[in-house]
């Protein structure tokens, strides 16, 4: 009964969401805590000296700054929507997503994440909703760690709670052209990461939550930025909706992330009262 109710508030959490709100819960959602333990080897056919040749591409980094347009396509319990906006990633200092209109002229939402929280703020109805990650149960329970968030955005693999990348994963197989590597689970929850063979990108990382709930994050049509591939197109999956991130004049040169700090014009909402003026 207390693991039913728990999973059903995950549901909630997940289903919940709307426009706007899908994309910050699934950003927040698709980052939740592993372990490590000792590492065995399902190799298949390959040898570990061609699994460690293999994967060398993704643990590389095309840095700490990264800023692109994206064109993001949801999909809500079968309904599609469109948007377009711009996503700025600053490695210890936060991820910003905005929604824009008219071309880019009028920002009419944007996501702001940071380390301790998240600041979802709705301009055209001058509402904002601010959460810290330590006040929504589900997230806390799970052992939510913004810099995995960070690794997502940025195509990197990543080790669960800070370990050392070698100490977090546990298995390690080779099968239908691909590299697995998986996490220990821990507080029920245990992620995936699938790195092409061929190439040495990282197509998916996957967190699996209790063997009932997948969060996906997909990554395909690869470009070259510094040396090395980055992902264009990001699919977000999660509870039957989806989100679609089509990024374009990637950069990942050095960036400012301008936080909001003032918000006396704005009334402060809860997150089902802002879904309900974001459908209309």
């Amino acid at each position: 009964m207390k693991r039913e109710k728990k999973i059903n508030s995950i549901k909630r959490m997940f289903m919940r969401c709307n426009v706007i709100a899908i994309i910050a819960m699934v950003l927040m959602s698709t980052a939740m805590v592993g372990c490590r333990s000792s590492k065995k080897a399902t190799t298949g056919t390959l040898r570990m000296a061609e699994i460690e040749k293999s994967i060398m591409p993704a643990l590389s980094s095309v840095g700490d700054n990264l800023s692109a347009k994206v064109k993001f396509d949801v999909n809500l319990n079968g309904k599609d929507l469109s948007l377009n906006g711009n996503i700025k990633v600053k490695r210890g200092e936060g991820i910003i997503a905005s929604i824009n209109a008219l071309g880019g002229i009028i920002e009419v939402a944007r996501v702001e994440l940071t380390p301790k929280g998240m600041l979802l703020l709705y301009r055209l109805g001058k509402q904002y909703v601010r959460v810290d990650y330590d006040e929504v149960d589900a997230l806390r329970n799970l052992g939510f760690d913004y810099s995995m968030l960070e690794a997502i955005f940025l195509n990197e693999l990543f080790a669960p709670e800070g370990k050392s990348f070698e100490k977090a994963i546990v298995d390690i197989k080779a099968a239908n052209g691909e590299i697995v590597l998986t996490t220990k689970r821990s507080r029920d929850m245990q992620y995936s990461f699938h790195i092409e063979q061929s190439s040495g990108n990282l197509v998916l990382t996957r967190g699996d939550y209790d063997d009932r709930i997948n969060v996906d994050c997909n990554y395909s049509d690869f470009t070259t930025l510094s040396g090395r591939s980055f992902p264009k197109q990001i699919r977000f999956a999660v509870a039957g909706s989806a989100l679609d991130m089509r990024l374009s004049n990637i950069k990942n040169s050095e960036i400012k992330l301008s936080f909001t700090k003032d918000l006396s014009s704005y009334a402060p909402a809860d997150l089902s009262g802002l879904m309900k003026k974001l459908k209309q």
